[in-house]
């Protein structure tokens, strides 16, 4: 979900965000405190804004959605009022710093007489055209998301069938979206052909259940029972569960940056761990970037399986050298240089005796802008470092995401800036090295979208008018691994 001028956001984390999550519950007697529970398990994927739509059946609906936190959205009070057995929710990250509040998701439609309402994981690359077809046969739009889009061609099917009004609607969206539906009488998930965001299906005795990530299940106790195929979907009803198949060609392309950095690791991606995954990362990273150094760190939380992987592969002995804590806010809205330095020393901390007079081993997942891994390093060198090697478990950011992940201008990537030497002095470390492209394939799989990471976007990407973007070169051209 993202404005419909298809533009990467002007982010200015030294992260990059996956922009939401969902879940969805049906014939469960509590379905809204599955739900807040579903989105708080999920809360990674999105934390500026919440909303949870619940229903008990035609004419029974109640929504309730705000700025904030899922534990700051929703009281016990306000899920005591979400009445109703089926629903949806959604987690929402604002690529601005801020959203209005009637972008937040569920977005709801009341169409001849029936409400439907649509939770989006994801980004649509050619919303702009779309939105100008429909304004033009006369569709009038509340918000500035892609989702309403999307909404408004399913509501607009004339058939009975909420699977063909799902198919037809979807018919000649493009891009990125891993979404769940309330229907009339119960919901639906459906994932777009190349399955870019993740989407899971539970159940828990006779309840339902879609989620972005299969940790969202095990808070609950729901059992996972299988990923929402790319181009499949399902809908549950009073009648049970019916699995449905988009009219699209279907090529996968799972998000590669999920396995890197998004997911959490306690998820699944067929059928293996998160985890595993990133610690395979790790051991490939040090294949290619060997070190000599007496510990290996990693840069908490994203990167420690990583940072194990290399560990075990190196036979370097892995030590807690940073701390993080979990109760600042983000540290680039501070509006002064110094202030957003103060934040960064809020949130990490190094323990000087694991580190003091050592050869250490940095392991990060990721390098955007590279101001936060910056200051990371200088605190290591304050605290007595004698050898700070710095390493990533993924190629270097230099492209743009237009499928539902929040970062900056080609232009803001740090590799962009700066060529490979340069770069390692800006760090101020004493060796760098990424994981190569290549590697990265060789553990996470050939169909995964790398388009971050080399600029081969799997489709092609309009602009608001419906004009094809053309690729473009950072001033580094090829980029050289280190």
């Amino acid at each position: 979900m993202n404005d419909m001028k298809l533009k990467p956001s002007h982010n200015a984390s030294d992260r990059a965000h996956d922009k939401c999550g969902v879940f969805a519950a049906c014939d469960s007697p509590r379905a809204a405190q599955d739900i807040f529970l579903g989105l708080h398990a999920q809360q990674h994927r999105g934390q500026e804004g919440a909303g949870i739509l619940v229903s008990a059946g035609p004419g029974r609906n109640h929504v309730h959605k705000d700025h904030g936190l899922v534990t700051s959205v929703f009281s016990d009070e306000i899920l005591e009022m979400l009445t109703g057995h089926f629903g949806i929710g959604h987690v929402r990250y604002s690529t601005s710093g801020h959203c209005r509040e009637k972008d937040i998701q569920p977005l709801i439609a009341t169409h001849r007489n029936q409400v439907m309402a649509v939770a989006h994981n994801g980004n649509i690359t050619n919303a702009g055209r779309l939105k100008e077809e429909m304004e033009s046969g006369g569709s009038i739009f509340h918000t500035s998301s892609d989702t309403e889009v999307v909404l408004h061609r399913i509501v607009r099917v004339d058939s009975e069938s909420p699977a063909e009004k799902i198919r037809k609607g979807l018919k000649d969206v493009e891009g990125a979206y891993s979404m769940v539906l309330k229907l009339e009488d119960g919901i639906a998930a459906v994932r777009d052909p190349l399955g870019f965001r993740p989407l899971h299906v539970g159940k828990r005795e006779e309840a339902w259940f879609f989620a972005s990530e299969t940790c969202a299940f095990d808070i609950i106790g729901a059992e996972h029972v299988c990923e929402v195929k790319p181009g499949e979907g399902y809908i549950v009803t009073g009648k049970g569960l019916e699995h449905f198949v988009l009219d699209q060609p279907v090529k996968p392309r799972f998000c590669a940056f999920e396995l890197v950095y998004f997911s959490r690791p306690d998820s699944s991606h067929e059928s293996r761990s998160i985890h595993s995954y990133r610690v395979e990362l790790g051991r490939a990273l040090y294949e290619e970037h060997p070190a000599e150094a007496d510990i290996v760190t990693a840069v908490p939380d994203s990167s420690n399986s990583a940072a194990l992987g290399y560990s075990a592969a190196s036979g370097i002995p892995l030590d807690i050298g940073l701390i993080r804590s979990h109760y600042t806010g983000r540290t680039f809205i501070a509006p002064h240089q110094a202030l957003r330095d103060t934040r960064v020393r809020q949130k990490f901390n190094v323990i000087r005796d694991a580190v003091e007079g050592k050869r250490i081993v940095v392991v990060d997942d990721s390098i955007v802008r590279g101001t936060t891994c910056r200051k990371i390093i200088h605190l290591f060198r304050e605290n007595g470092a004698k050898e700070v090697h710095f390493r990533v478990s993924s190629p270097m950011v230099a492209n743009p995401c237009y499928f539902g992940v929040d970062m900056p201008d080609r232009e803001e990537f740090l590799v962009n800036k700066m060529p490979g030497d340069m770069l390692r002095q800006f760090l101020g470390v004493d060796s760098l090295g990424f994981l190569s492209p290549e590697a990265l394939t060789k553990v996470v799989g050939s169909d995964t979208c790398d388009a971050c990471f080399t600029g081969n976007y799997p489709v092609k990407i309009e602009d608001s008018s419906g004009r094809i973007k053309k690729r473009k070169d950072g001033p580094l051209g090829k980029f050289a691994y280190l």
